[in-house]
Order: C-alpha cells, then structure tokens, then sequence
C-alpha cells in the first residue's frame, strides 16, 4: 500500500506533539513553582549629600515566587531593596514605600515592612573628647593610676538632630581582677546628658586604644637592714662582725614589696685587701615605688687576725 506524503508526516507531527506536552507536564511536575523568603538590607539611593535619612529599616523580609531549579541559584544579595529619596527635603515621610527588584523571571509576592515613616534630616558633624570610664574590681590593694585614650577625640556624624542629642563620647573598661598595667582596644558609645545611648550616627573612629597603669598601695613598715661583703680581706685576716646604724630601715612601700622581703638588702661593702676595719656611709635606695625615711646608714666592717 503507498503512503502519500501527507500521511507519512502525520504521524511524527502527533509524536512531537505529545512530546512537547509530557515535556511540559514533567517540567510542571519535576520543577514547580515555589516560594522562599529572604532577608534583604535596605538600601537609600538618590539622597542628597547635605541630608541623611532615618529611621529607614535595616533589613526587610522578600517572599519571591521562581521555579524549584531556580530557588538552586538564588541568594539574598541577588534581590535588592531600596528607597528611592529622589528630590527629597528635610522633613517627615509617612508611609514611604520599600522597592524591591529581582532577577530573571522571579516574582515578589510579598516585602515585610511594605512601607515606613521616614524622616529625612540635615546632616551634621561633631566632635567630642573621649573620656574613659573604670569599672570593676582590681586585685587587693591596686587602683587606677592614670589612663589614655588614643585617639582622645572622637568625630560623630549624621542627623543634625541626633547629633544635637550626643553630649558625650564614652569609653568603658573593666579592671576586675587586674594588677599590672595594661593597653586594649574599646568601643566607643555615645551618650546623651542623661547617660541613654544615642543611635544612628556614624562614629570615627568606633574603637580606641585605652592605656592604663596600675599602681599598687603602699604602706608604712620597717625591715632590717641586711648587707654582706664581696671580695677577700688581705692575707692572714678575715671579717668580722658587721654593724649598720641603724640596724632597722623604715620604709613606705607597696604592700608586695614587704610580703616578699624579710630583710632590706644594701649594696656589698668591697673588702678585697682590707686589713683594718672599714666605715662606709652608705646610701639607702629607696625600694620600687616607695621611699626610706632614712636616705643613709653607717657601716662598719671589723677585719679580724685570722
């Protein structure tokens, strides 16, 4: 039997067709339509230089429609969201919308916030000293000496009725348990007159390095004064009893100093050839951090006949 032309295409033109349409159902089926939600920042475009807005939200959540094999690919900075402050002026903006745009073929269902009462404001700059404020317990008997802060002044910048608000530049640092001097790096806060943090301004720099020395008290003690020799006496003689007046130093000194001295150590008397007895006037260095009521003793090394 022959086929005509007509007839012999036929059946592959109904094949192709079915083709297409089980491509499309497995395409329907296997990668559907689905949703996710990311969180975006928000982003201000278009604002004058000589303004700064607020109260603009920092992140919104975005429901985005796109197809299963899609979702594979998508990542929260492929979508932006932004205000658009074009031709804008100081003042109040009440429900002011969030755009949000997406790549390819995906949809916006939905953005959370949807819109906000923005608030456009003068931009302002201010400069504020750096004060330290100590917090904490030291070790017993330490305290803080002095502290400094690098750098001492701090810029803030942003609304000029933020910045009005800042009445001072805060650095905290905590001393518990601390007994040796000490350098780190702290955050700075800005305040108000009434000790509240104050919020979206820009602070340069938002760390500083804080120096700080310990210094231990002292008290008022005495030791005896201990001090020995060096060398050898000349030959057929040896040394004797070694007297210091006074025998007992007073000294202030921090409290360390005498929980671990049970003696106060002078410099050695040199008695290499001596063959008589030898007077020093010897000077009493004051311990570290202290003083000696004292500044000099009497010292008398007898050479003894061996």
């Amino acid at each position: 039997m022959k086929y005509t032309r007509f007839e012999w295409w036929l059946p592959k033109l109904l094949c192709l067709i079915a083709a297409c349409a089980l491509w499309v159902y497995v395409m329907n089926e296997q990668n559907p339509q689905v949703e996710n939600t990311y969180t975006v920042p928000v982003e201000t475009r278009n604002l004058d230089r000589s303004l700064v807005a607020t109260n603009v939200p920092s992140t919104v959540k975005v429901k985005v429609r796109m197809s299963r094999s899609d979702m594979i690919y998508m990542r929260s900075d492929n979508i932006k969201a932004y205000v658009d402050l074009a031709g804008l002026t100081d003042g109040d903006y009440p429900n002011t919308p969030i755009l949000v745009s997406v790549p390819g073929d995906e949809s916006v269902v939905s953005v959370t916030p949807k819109t906000f009462d923005l608030n456009v404001d003068t931009y302002a700059v201010k400069t504020l000293p750096a004060n330290v404020q100590i917090f904490g317990t030291p070790e017993t008997n330490f305290s803080v000496e002095s502290n400094k802060v690098t750098p001492d002044t701090i810029t803030i910048a942003g609304s000029s009725t933020m910045i009005a608000k800042a009445d001072r530049a805060v650095v905290s640092v905590n001393i518990a348990g601390k007994e040796k001097s000490f350098s780190e790096f702290d955050s700075v806060n800005i305040l108000d007159a009434d000790g509240n943090t104050v919020t979206g301004l820009d602070v340069m720099p938002s760390q500083v390095k804080v120096t700080v020395k310990m210094k231990e008290a002292t008290k008022l003690g005495n030791l005896p004064i201990k001090i020995e020799t060096k060398g050898d006496p000349a030959k057929g003689y040896k040394v004797g009893k070694i007297t210091v007046t006074p025998p007992v130093a007073t000294l202030t000194a921090p409290f360390s100093f005498f929980a671990n001295n049970r003696t106060f150590d002078l410099d050695p008397i040199d008695v290499t050839g001596a063959s008589a007895d030898i007077h020093r006037l010897v000077s009493v260095t004051p311990p570290p951090g202290g003083s000696v009521a004292v500044p000099r003793v009497n010292v008398t090394v007898e050479i003894d006949e061996d």
